[in-house]
């Protein structure tokens, strides 16, 4: 039973703790399992959150290195771009310069027609100074019969001259000597032209360029002591003058300094607006460290001097430092006196609010400080400064430093700069334009217009009368100066080119000269003046007369002419044919069509004042043509020429033919119908012919002495009579041209084959004197007789 009863009792005994540890591990195991997945739930959370966020940082990373190296790539990119604008800017034409315009430069050599008056006139438009002894340039010194003159240094057309002391002794109204300053004798000598025009481009900027070594070492010095001290130092942006303005700001409330360089100043001003923002202010700071990569200290110092804004001048603004100087003081940088070079150094910092004709006080005030910060920095000594300081301003008026305009010359200028210059960027690249402009004359020609008017309105009883006015250098060809009209002041219709008038009398030259050059006629062959009447192809009847209404039967050629006698004249011109006269009229300078019909021998030609100088001066030039123009030469900025007139003169009248015209034109000066001319200038021996239209619509003069052919007329716009004859009006206002010059008598070279002979008033045929009525005249040398019969 035991051993039977044993292995059921076991088996129990073996099952329940096998069933209660079964069950003991069933309990023990079911928390267990709970807390393993609590915790792997947690490890996976904390796992992915892991990798979310290494995702998103190495997302972000990835944006980063991706977003900067873009934006590497970009700023890179931009800078290649701004590097390759400034590059380009600064290296090729920086500003659009205007045109810088010069009169004529007075020359001097012994020998010469001139008095000291008309040096001294021309070293005051110069702006030179009077003194009583020569110390620095742009100064002159007046004793007795001499004019000693310290002359500024100038680039001419045809080479530069470097300053020098020369000295001008006169005697009887004509230049006797010149000498240098160890008093050894010169042949030539000549002062700098005056500027007379800047011809502005679109920009409304205005600058004359300079280069860095022609600026006063005092006045770059002045500048950096007071706008950047450290410019030599820094690398176009200085951070310690940022902090230093930040920190006086801070210190003041307000903005009383700024940090920037000059060559962020000329970053700004050259490349920039003047929009205030964080942009601008960057891209400020960007272009002045290229600029100062790029260029030397001296480039950037030079370009910001002639960038510079210091002003306005009316509606354009005045820029760099040579064209201030002359705007404030009317003298080149190179002759400014410390206080000058103060003020100037002022106003930077606010050429407006500075502006010394409306706030001199103001002004003074900061010339007064750049004075004081000059002798801090031991710029100039403390006795300097003193005299310095108790200088006036002394600002010229806006009339005398700007360039005034002359607008019909400068028309006529423009028009042929248009026709040298093929390119528009060649004239706004500061081209040089030496001009035959004398200014003496032009001065004389306005006032002749604007006074005399006036009074031949009042005198005779004119209203409404317009002119126009032309004087011309007869050795070169060149226009010497021009007036469009009434108001000198005012450019707008240019009487003198455009407008197209009856000439009237003034073609009888070209008929008596067409007579003069067949052997038929001489100055004292007999001219009928009986009555003409003939039938035109068109059947008209055609019957002239003269002004008088008189007939005086035959006279001498001579004084048919004198008188301006219509009658001898026609009957002339249909002897020698009327195409012969027009074709004379065609040589004597005149391009456009002419009617051959018979009233043109009384003038029935339509010109302008140019188209008559042209003509008169042929005639003066002793039957050479040579083309009118106002351009001597031109240069580029550098000085370079590029354009030169060189007179060429083209013979096409026979010598003698044209000295026997030009002597019955001086007899109009002495005897005939501008003999007024003798009564103010007695001893001078002019050439010339009045013209009148028909019912006194034009009234017309057209002459010369020694050097200068001028043509003057009167008229309305509205081509109603003027009620005046050339001498009474366009002769009145040659005379008080004349009257504020110094005119020369002509002296001409008599051609050899013209001999002086004894000739009848009554025959028309040399004669012995006291045979009858005899006048001496000019004749040919083919019909000279030795021993002439008294007939």
């Amino acid at each position: 039973m035991t051993a039977k009863e044993t292995p059921p009792e076991t088996k129990p005994a073996t099952k329940r703790p096998r069933s209660t540890a079964k069950k003991s591990t069933t309990k023990a195991k079911k928390p267990s399992g709970k807390n393993t997945n609590n915790t792997r739930k947690k490890k996976q959370t904390a796992s992915g959150t892991r990798n979310i966020k290494a995702r998103i940082v190495q997302s972000l990373w990835s944006i980063c290195w991706k977003g900067g190296l873009t934006l590497s790539l970009v700023i890179c990119l931009y800078v290649i771009y701004l590097d390759s604008k400034i590059t380009r800017q600064f290296e090729g034409n920086k500003w659009q310069l205007p045109a810088q315009v010069y009169a004529r430069a007075m020359q001097f050599y012994p020998g010469q027609y001139l008095s000291i008056q008309e040096v001294v006139w021309e070293l005051n438009r110069l702006n030179y100074s009077q003194v009583n002894q020569l110390s620095s340039t742009g100064q002159y010194v007046v004793s007795d019969n001499q004019v000693r003159i310290y002359r500024r240094a100038f680039e001419f057309f045809d080479g530069p001259e470097a300053q020098r002391v020369f000295e001008l002794a006169f005697s009887a109204k004509k230049l006797h000597s010149i000498k240098d300053e160890k008093q050894r004798d010169l042949a030539y000598a000549r002062l700098e032209p005056v500027q007379i025009a800047r011809l502005s481009n679109a920009t409304g900027q205005d600058r004359e360029f300079v280069p860095l070594e022609r600026i006063p070492n005092m006045l770059k010095d002045a500048l950096l002591v007071v706008e950047d001290q450290d410019f030599y130092h820094h690398h176009g942006v200085s951070p310690w003058s940022i902090l230093r303005a930040l920190y006086s700001n801070i210190l003041a409330g307000r903005t009383v300094q700024g940090g920037s360089t000059l060559t962020q100043q000329l970053a700004k001003n050259f490349y920039l607006s003047r929009e205030r923002s964080y942009t601008r202010k960057f891209n400020e700071a960007l272009i002045a460290l290229i600029l100062d990569y790029r260029y030397s200290k001296d480039q950037i110092l030079e370009a910001y001097l002639n960038e510079v804004y210091l002003g306005q001048a009316y509606n354009q603004g005045v820029h760099g430092i040579e064209l201030a100087s002359d705007f404030y003081f009317a003298k080149p940088a190179n002759e400014l006196e410390y206080h000058q070079i103060a003020l100037l150094v002022g106003i930077i910092k606010g050429p407006s609010f500075y502006n010394p004709r409306r706030y001199p006080e103001r002004a003074m005030a900061r010339r007064d400080l750049v004075l004081r910060l000059m002798a801090e920095n031991q710029l100039i000594s403390p006795r300097e400064f003193q005299l310095a300081l108790n200088r006036p301003l002394g600002i010229e008026d806006m009339g005398k430093s700007a360039k005034v305009a002359h607008p019909g010359f400068l028309d006529l200028v423009s028009r042929e700069l248009n026709e040298l210059l093929e390119s528009k960027d060649t004239l706004d690249a500061g081209v040089r334009v030496f001009t035959y402009f004398d200014l003496q004359k032009q001065t004389a020609m306005e006032e002749a217009v604007s006074k005399g008017l006036p009074i031949l309105e009042r005198h005779k009883k004119a209203d409404q009368l317009q002119a126009a006015m032309v004087s011309v250098n007869i050795q070169s060809g060149g226009v010497s100066a021009l007036v469009g009209g009434r108001d000198t002041r005012l450019s707008g219709f240019n009487r003198v080119l455009d407008s197209q008038r009856n000439i009237g009398s003034l073609v009888k030259p070209a008929v008596y000269l067409t007579g003069l050059s067949s052997t038929e006629y001489h100055l004292g062959t007999l001219l009928e003046d009986v009555p003409i009447s003939m039938v035109d192809d068109q059947g008209n009847r055609w019957k002239p007369e003269n002004f008088d209404h008189q007939f005086r039967g035959a006279l001498p050629l001579y004084q048919a002419f004198s008188q301006s006698i219509n009658l001898p004249a026609v009957r002339l011109g249909l002897d020698v044919g009327i195409d012969n006269v027009a074709q004379t009229i065609e040589q004597l300078g005149i391009e456009g069509a002419i009617n051959p019909y018979p009233s043109l021998l009384l003038g029935a030609l339509e010109l302008s004042s140019f188209e008559v100088a042209q003509m008169y001066t042929t005639i003066a030039q002793d039957g050479r043509y040579q083309k009118l123009t106002s351009i001597a030469a031109i240069t580029d900025a550098v000085g370079a020429v590029i354009y030169q007139h060189r007179p060429r003169k083209e013979r096409r009248f026979k010598e003698d033919a044209v000295y026997l015209t030009k002597y019955a034109m001086k007899k109009v000066t002495y005897e005939g119908t501008a003999k007024k001319l003798k009564q103010y200038f007695p001893t001078i021996q002019f050439a010339g012919k009045t013209g009148t239209s028909n019912d006194l619509r034009d009234s017309w003069y057209a002459g010369f002495d020694h050097n200068t052919v001028t043509v003057s007329w009167l008229g309305r716009d509205d081509n109603k009579s003027t009620g005046l004859t050339g001498g009474q009006g366009a002769l009145e206002l040659y005379i008080r041209y004349l009257k504020q010059l110094n005119p020369e008598s002509i002296a001409d070279t008599r051609p050899e084959d013209i001999k002086w002979a004894f000739v009848s008033e009554q025959t028309g045929r040399q004669a012995p004197p006291g045979c009858g009525t005899v006048i001496k005249l000019p004749v040919r040398a083919s019909e000279f007789q030795q021993r002439p019969v008294c007939n």
